[in-house]
């Protein structure tokens, strides 16, 4: 058989990949239905032999298309099976990186299937091996290891959930078991988990909102479980909320010591005791300065409080 070759094939004998990232070939289908019945058949599909069937590296959607059609026979660029899985995996991405419009999920899949084929290398590797920026390996083969699929598979399709924010969450969600171990406890991760998700999807909650624990660290484990617990709340406005709990909070412990302050001053005031004529000329001297100060302080708390 030589290297490739084009043959026309009964649609029946040909199959998907099961390697194949994207399960889902009904995407844009009437599109390319539309394209097969206007110009025919501008390229075959790219497949391989195996027994008596033929498996498809490039070309699932123009198969499946022809399948709606009800197209009988394709052609077929035949060529040479690959050796192994790795190379099967290596040759789908090579084949349809830059022809097939891959949902981030189903890019997530096959990096993260590569990783596994190549012995779970580090991410360095894996992205030269790629040639995919490091960060961007890195988050798609967390997220795809970290989350169950049917979780993230559709809204990551339809754009409801990022690659980022995803990612972010997986870090929150262990901070958040670091600082809350209670409550994650009393309500379990899973539950929390998706908790968010929802909130993500509702658009509640961004990637910026949880890029940092600050929420984590100085809400109570009463102030997480309102925030979890109202489907409406936004992060953002939990964490301004926090902020002015905070503010009232200082403001209150500022007042408590002024007040201890005068009351201080009271006590020593009321101690004084001039012993000679001069001193308590002297004392009554800095007593008018002092209700000179009292009575401009006064003025402007009363202006306050109008």
């Amino acid at each position: 058989m030589e290297e490739m070759k084009l043959v026309w094939v009964n649609i029946n004998h040909i199959i998907a990949n099961p390697l194949n990232p994207r399960t889902n070939h009904s995407i844009k289908s009437e599109e390319m239905q539309r394209i097969i019945k206007n110009k025919g058949w501008e390229t075959g599909i790219t497949c391989y032999e195996k027994g008596s069937k033929y498996v498809i590296l490039s070309g699932h959607r123009r198969w499946y298309a022809a399948k709606k059609l009800a197209i009988q026979y394709l052609p077929i660029v035949l060529v040479k099976a690959p050796e192994s899985n790795v190379e099967e995996l290596e040759r789908l991405g090579s084949v349809q990186g830059g022809k097939v419009d891959w949902s981030v999920y189903e890019w997530a899949k096959y990096t993260y299937e590569m990783w596994i084929k190549w012995n779970k290398c580090s991410f360095e590797e894996l992205s030269r091996k790629m040639d995919v920026k490091g960060k961007q390996i890195a988050i798609r083969v967390k997220v795809f290891q970290y989350y169950p699929h049917t979780e993230i598979e559709e809204k990551l399709t339809n754009g409801k959930y990022s690659m980022l924010v995803l990612y972010r969450l997986i870090g929150w969600l262990e901070k958040l078991t670091k600082y809350k171990s209670d409550l994650v406890a009393e309500y379990k991760i899973d539950l929390i988990r998706t908790t968010m998700l929802r909130k993500i999807e509702k658009g509640l909650v961004s990637a910026k909102d949880i890029n940092n624990d600050v929420f984590i660290r100085a809400t109570s484990d009463n102030q997480m479980r309102n925030f979890l617990l109202d489907s409406k709340k936004k992060l953002s406005d939990a964490l301004l909320e926090l902020n002015e709990d905070v503010i009232r909070d200082n403001v209150n412990k500022s007042l408590k010591a002024y007040l201890a302050q005068i009351n201080s001053a009271v006590r020593i005031i009321n101690k004084i005791n001039a012993g000679t004529r001069d001193a308590a000329k002297e004392i009554l001297g800095h007593f008018e300065s002092l209700k000179k100060e009292i009575l401009k302080k006064q003025d402007d708390l009363r202006g306050f409080v109008k």
